[in-house]
């Protein structure tokens, strides 16, 4: 890491250990700031908008009917038993409170609420191992994601707030273009994580880089898995929303933007006030927003053919990830069969389990990205790919056995 980085991240790291949530008043919600900053109030109500892009949005889908090939993927896990779109930011923790998956721990919270942060902080690790349910009633008032997420008590001053970013942070592993308090605030949740099989903390897994390849040695390394596949007995990986990662690398990082660049452009009010935009969705919502985050950089183009350039990437993610998906479920099934058939020699066995981990991992790195492609199309076409070539060695070791 170059000594700006570091310098960088050290001041940061300083700001963030000062700040705490456990103090004696509580934290305010985004109602309690309405008549002072009712610019951003209102822009942070329409988190509440439910309105679609072409291949992205927030009304609730059930991907395992949209998508069945899920069913075979999540087998025995529990996003076999519901798995629905999220509805953004201001519904997250209704939605963990509702669904229907089992929750091994109250940690399940850790980036639905500051009420979590608090309680953490307060009773320590042993908060994340409780019971999900029972946490919830002990905890009725608890907040959505809301102002004191990015800025605890103080306006205007931009925080990480959840220890388990800003222990890689401390440990050197948050490192590249995007270490601005700006990116790293939304990463601490826009992130890929595991729960650990003991303690439940949220841990990620960055000890040797951004890439699926860097985290799959991490996993393998820890002998981590979410579960295991009742059908081929493959130990499993659950990728969870990398947006963060995924960014790490791509033209708009490599350029020195930021998160909030695209997603929380500036807007100027009647009065002629600035202020930034608190709805934090995809800019091809509204032609204002695209006016006011893409079009401030590529001049020339028009807002129409802004959204039909993104449109255009973000269909080839969609169309190539479900070319690999196809293939992907052609091997887990064909391996499931001769699994059951138990004619597998040990050493194929394990090789294919192991291919089966790989190749759904990469593939659901990008399946779950929530930029549908667009914050790094190149990285996506990669994973994909990667996720292909480890499918058709796994084909070619079963044709032996057909």
């Amino acid at each position: 890491m170059n000594k700006k980085i570091v310098a960088t991240l050290s001041a940061f790291v300083l700001a963030v250990s000062l700040s705490s949530c456990s103090n004696d008043s509580e934290i305010k919600t985004a109602e309690d700031y309405k008549d002072t900053y009712p610019d951003v109030y209102a822009t942070y109500k329409a988190n509440e908008d439910m309105s679609e892009t072409k291949f992205g949005g927030s009304v609730q889908v059930d991907y395992l009917e949209a998508h069945p090939n899920l069913r075979t993927y999540y087998d025995g896990y529990c996003f076999a038993k519901q798995y629905d779109r999220a509805r953004g930011h201001v519904y997250a923790l209704e939605d963990a409170i509702n669904t229907k998956r089992p929750k091994p721990g109250a940690s399940c919270l850790a980036c639905k609420t500051i009420d979590f942060v608090k309680a953490l902080e307060k009773d320590g690790i042993d908060v994340n191992s409780m019971d999900f349910d029972q946490f919830v009633k002990d905890h009725p008032k608890m907040q959505t994601i809301s102002c004191a997420d990015c800025h605890l008590d103080t306006p205007g001053k931009i925080q990480v707030t959840r220890d388990h970013f800003k222990k890689q942070i401390d440990q050197g592993n948050v490192n590249g273009n995007n270490t601005k308090a700006d990116s790293l605030t939304c990463a601490q949740c826009h992130v890929e994580y595991y729960l650990d099989p003991e303690t439940k903390e949220v841990g990620l897994p960055y000890k040797y880089g951004f890439e699926t390849d860097d985290m799959l040695k991490y996993y393998d390394e820890i002998d981590f898995a979410d579960w295991e596949h009742p059908q081929t007995g493959a130990k499993l990986l659950k990728a969870q929303h990398p947006e963060y990662e995924t960014m790490m690398g791509s033209v708009h990082d490599s350029a020195g933007l930021s998160c909030i660049d695209c997603h929380m452009p500036v807007f100027e009010n009647e009065k002629g006030e600035k202020f930034r935009s608190h709805h934090w969705t995809s800019p091809l919502k509204s032609k204002e927003n695209i006016k006011n985050s893409c079009l401030s950089c590529h001049a020339g183009k028009s807002e129409d053919e802004m959204i039909a350039w993104v449109e255009e990437v973000q269909k080839g993610v969609y169309d190539r990830t479900n070319e690999v998906s196809d293939e992907l479920k052609k091997f887990v099934d064909l391996l499931a069969k001769h699994v059951k058939a138990g004619d597998l020699s040990d050493k194929d066995k394990a090789e294919l389990q192991k291919i089966h981990r790989h190749a759904q991992f990469k593939w659901d790195f990008v399946w779950v990205e929530n930029g549908e492609g667009f914050h790094n199309s190149k990285k996506a076409h990669q994973n994909l790919d990667e996720a292909e070539e480890l499918v058709k060695q796994g084909l070619e070791i079963l044709k032996k056995y057909e």
